[in-house]
């Protein structure tokens, strides 16, 4: 009977602690959940029409004034016996920057991501062919599409597509990967791309996800992307998404959001015990593919 007496009083001291700090605690976790390694370049939506026209991009303009990719539209171009249109892209930078695709046979092409699309070490990057400096996106010749071209829709055309980019670039006199993405149109009969937007990742070698740090109805796709984190017990189940690397950092953070511990995990399933932490509401904050999770917990 005591001991029910007891569960009961410690029950009614834990919710007590809840009302308390549950309005701290979530500024804290609205202030957690930012994209701040995310550099992202709005412009004003700017449509290619003619043949042999491009649209050159720098998708980190605060690390360098270097362009790093030029997309081109073709029209009604002869090649050889062939008439082609559509739209192609290349590297701008000596052959050292990649989009996300496959080779078939003599030519590459670039695939089409959607949003939340991951973007990192765990992709194929050889939508651009290393010797043509050519990659396919938008491709017919004399009127019939090639069946690898990802970016044609002849009934609605394409719209919001991602190309997923890869940078290299100099970081304290060390050549470094970079991630990032394109949004761009494409307009039904291939005579015409828009680019809307573009957005890179600052860390070196940490993913993005197609759209991440754009604030264009795209945010509900990051939190359905995150990691996922749900509290049992004295326990927090920690969930990656499989498209995910199998890595991450879980810091605790007290309600002044000072570090209490941090952890270093691998795996895309991870359990943590709370017991030893102090008793109290905490924020288990969780970064992983350069995108941020947070969650109230509570020790008791």
């Amino acid at each position: 009977m005591n001991h029910e007496f007891d569960m009961m009083k410690n029950k009614e001291s834990l919710e007590k602690v809840v009302l308390k700090y549950s309005g701290m605690a979530t500024a804290i976790l609205g202030a957690g959940a930012t994209h701040g390694q995310i550099v992202w370049t709005d412009i004003q939506d700017s449509t290619v029409t003619k043949n042999g026209a491009f649209y050159e991009v720098n998708i980190n303009p605060d690390m360098d004034t270097i362009v790093d990719f030029r997309i081109y539209q073709i029209v009604d171009s002869l090649s050889s016996a062939f008439d082609v249109t559509g739209v192609i892209i290349k590297d701008a930078n000596g052959a050292t920057n990649q989009v996300v695709g496959l080779d078939y046979g003599n030519y590459n092409y670039a695939f089409r991501l959607g949003v939340g699309d991951s973007i990192g070490t765990n992709r194929i990057f050889r939508g651009i062919h290393p010797a043509r400096n050519v990659g396919y996106m938008a491709f017919e010749a004399s009127g019939a599409g090639y069946p690898n071209s990802q970016w044609v829709d002849t009934a609605n055309g394409i719209t919001n597509g991602f190309l997923g980019v890869r940078l290299k670039a100099d970081l304290n006199d060390t050549i470094r990967n970079f991630y990032g993405w394109i949004r761009l149109d494409i307009a039904k009969d291939l005579r015409s791309f828009t680019i809307k937007d573009f957005a890179y990742q600052k860390i070196e070698d940490q993913a993005i996800t197609a759209g991440e740090g754009s604030p264009i109805g795209v945010e509900e796709v990051y939190e359905a992307e995150k990691a996922q984190l749900a509290q049992r017990g004295l326990f927090l189940d920690i969930n990656l998404p499989e498209s995910y690397l199998p890595k991450l950092t879980l810091n605790i953070l007290d309600l002044s959001g000072k570090l209490v511990k941090s952890y270093d995990l691998t795996g895309h399933k991870n359990t943590v015990e709370l017991e030893n932490l102090p008793k109290g509401i905490h924020i288990a904050n969780v970064v992983s593919n350069g995108l941020e999770s947070a969650k109230k917990v509570v020790v008791y």
